[in-house]
This record gives structure tokens, sequence and C-alpha cells, in this order.
């Protein structure tokens, strides 16, 4: 007979308010993105939030904490918060507050799992992958400055650098990150496409940078450039003047 483990009282709470907070973070940052709000202008009380979202005081503290953190709002003692700057407009014509939370939330594991896959990529690196990284990365460059849509090339170019680990465990979380991945990538692509060619060059550049470290063998800067290159993804997002 099997004895059942022992109740520890373990309490799965806290995984539902970060899923809510992750929820109302993606729903107060596409108001910002459709002009619901202006820079100035302040914010609803965390009290008037979670009466309005039906959640606790905690859960949009955390939700306004992550907007604190990206710099679009300012929470000042005794006056409120305020909307200090607006994430692209064009956000909210690409995606919808569920897709944008689970494209945060796979943003931080990729974030984690990519940096690495390029430092072990830089020690790891042999010919084929020299060359398959390459090629990921010309097919990239030439389909992003001929106008078309470029991401399954950029994607091809994360996967080849997470085969260059020769840890298969790394294509394969890719490979199951690629639906968010891509979701990420569109938008900030459709932002980009409304930009200057400056900024199409820039985002080839940080690609160019992550190939040149790896293929250098050096570690520490692939590993730099990766983790850039996925903050700039990031604040492209989240900052219309990025």
């Amino acid at each position: 007979m099997i004895t059942p483990p022992p109740d520890i009282g373990v309490s799965v709470a806290p995984l539902r308010k970060k899923r809510l907070s992750d929820e109302i973070y993606a729903q107060i940052l596409l108001q910002l993105s459709t002009g619901q709000y202006k820079v100035g202008d302040r914010l609803p009380t965390e009290k008037e939030m979670a009466s309005t979202y039906d959640v606790s005081r905690p859960v949009v503290r955390e939700a306004l904490q992550h907007l604190s953190n990206d710099g679009l709002i300012d929470a000042r003692r005794g006056s409120g918060t305020f909307v200090s700057r607006l994430p692209p407009h064009e956000m909210a014509h690409h995606t919808d507050d569920a897709r944008i939370a689970q494209y945060m939330r796979a943003y931080e594991v990729r974030r984690g799992l990519e940096v690495e896959a390029a430092r072990l990529a830089a020690l790891r690196i042999d010919q084929n992958h020299r060359r398959r990284i390459a090629h990921a990365l010309s097919v990239m460059e030439d389909t992003m400055r001929g106008g078309e849509d470029a991401l399954e090339a950029d994607f091809q170019f994360h996967l080849e650098v997470a085969r260059a680990t020769e840890n298969d465990l790394f294509e394969k979380q890719l490979m199951f990150l690629r639906p968010d991945m891509l979701g990420t990538m569109r938008i900030a692509s459709m932002i980009t496409i409304k930009r200057s060619d400056n900024r199409k060059e820039k985002v080839i550049q940080e690609h160019r940078d992550i190939f040149q470290a790896i293929s250098a063998g050096d570690s520490e800067l692939a590993k730099l450039y990766m983790g850039y290159h996925l903050i700039s993804v990031r604040n492209r997002i989240i900052d219309q003047a990025n």
C-alpha cells in the first residue's frame, strides 16, 4: 500500500497571483498604447483598480511595479501614480492583453535561456555551427532589408545558436517557446517596420554582434551581446522612443 504524502499546506495562491498581476500589467500596458492615458495623467488608485479588476490590492501593486520597472509610470508618495511615457501605439494592433501577458512571461524565461546558450555556443563553436549561424544571419538580413516577413529567419538564427551549445535541451526549450517568441518578434517587427531604416539596421547589427562574438569564441562578449539584444527587443515593444 502506497502511503500518500503528508499535507504540508502548500498553497497555489502565489502562482495565481503572479498570473493575475501579469494580466493586469498587460491590460494597463495596452491602455497606455491605445491612448487611454497620456503622459502626465494620474492613474486610478490601487484600491480603485483592485475594485475594477476584482483582485486584491497586492496583485495590482505587483502589476504597477512591473510598469514602474519599465519606466512607464512613476509613483509619487502622497500624490499618486502618473504616466511617465507611452509604449508604441502599434502594440495594440498586433496583440491583445492575454497574449502580451504570455509573451512577457516567456520573455523572462528566454533571457535566462538564451544568454547562457550564447555563452556556451561561443565555448563550443565548430565550423559546421559557425556556417549554419552565418547562413541564418544572412537570410535574416536579406529578408529584413527586402521588406519581407523575417520572423522565421530571426527565430532560425536563435535556434542555430542554441544548437551550437551541443546540448539538445536548449534547442528543445526554444522549440517549446517558439509560439511566444514568434509573437514577441512579430510585435517588435511591426513596430520596427514603421520606424526608420536606422532602426532596422540596429536590429541586424545586434544579431551580427552576437554571431561575431560566438564565432570568435568570446563567451563573455557573446553573453553580453545576447543579453543586450533581448533587452532591446523588450524595449522596442514597450517604448515608443526606441
